[in-house]
């Protein structure tokens, strides 16, 4: 009789399994290489362009920028052939009106950045029940903060690829400059570049940069849970207490 039992509690638990496994599958079937096709016809079919973001766009062409990346004019296919309402909006956490979010590690001044993506059908079986989901965060060293005109520092992320988002940024120190670029697509892949620098967000989304004295850089990679914006400042301010962290910034060599 107990061993009826266990069979019956092992193919019971193996039921469950299997159809968890099931369920996770076809979930994470929402961007499939048949969107994705179809996606890419989309932006070479006319008919599917939004228009008004087209001359909203060609409206309000960015001035030249010290960006890694100038930004150009595509036309875009309506967001809601992805979906619905598939598309709840990006955005910046760290940099404020250009002046960005400055701490302190001793006498050391630290500026961070962060891209954020809201909740919707794309990406909300990856983030729980949270508002949003932030995909990238930069911390940096530096010893300029332009406190009139801000030219240390300028971020922005952009929506037009949806359901893949691109952000881009930089830092200025005295005698250095701290490009970056980050992106996430709508299977959860994501990566950024800093200075040249590759690194696969799927083994941390937050990258610490300490500039050198020789003009070299240093890079630690951090393992971050899942996080929104609501989360992302008191996350950073307890990394920032950390020893090792701490050490990282203050260590010799660095500016």
């Amino acid at each position: 009789m107990k061993y009826i039992l266990m069979i019956l509690t092992i193919i019971a638990i193996s039921g469950c399994s299997d159809n968890k496994t099931e369920n996770l599958s076809k979930v994470k079937k929402f961007w499939t290489t048949e969107k994705e096709e179809t996606h890419l016809l989309h932006r070479q079919d006319s008919s599917k362009w939004d228009m008004n973001l087209f001359n909203n766009d060609l409206q309000n062409l960015m001035e030249e920028t010290d960006l890694p990346l100038e930004s150009g004019v595509f036309p875009t296919p309506n967001y809601d052939l992805i979906g619905e309402g598939s598309f709840k909006g990006v955005g910046n956490f760290g940099y404020a009106g250009g002046k960005g979010f400055e701490k302190k590690i001793s006498n050391k001044t630290i500026l961070y950045n962060s891209f954020f993506v809201g909740a919707s059908d794309v990406n909300r079986q990856f983030i729980g029940g949270k508002n949003n989901e932030v995909f990238f965060e930069i911390i940096v060293l530096t010893d300029f903060v332009d406190t009139i005109n801000y030219t240390h520092l300028l971020s922005e992320i952009v929506s037009r690829n949806h359901p893949h988002y691109i952000g881009q940024g930089f830092y200025k120190t005295k005698n250095s400059k701290i490009d970056y670029l980050a992106f996430i697509t709508a299977d959860q892949n994501a990566y950024a570049i800093i200075n040249m620098r590759l690194f696969d967000l799927n083994f941390g989304k937050t990258i610490l940069i300490a500039p050198q004295k020789d003009h070299t850089f240093r890079s630690m990679q951090i393992k971050s849970p899942k996080i929104s914006t609501e989360e992302i400042e008191n996350y950073t301010d307890k990394l920032l207490k950390q020893q090792d962290i701490i050490d990282f910034f203050t260590r010799n060599g660095n500016i």
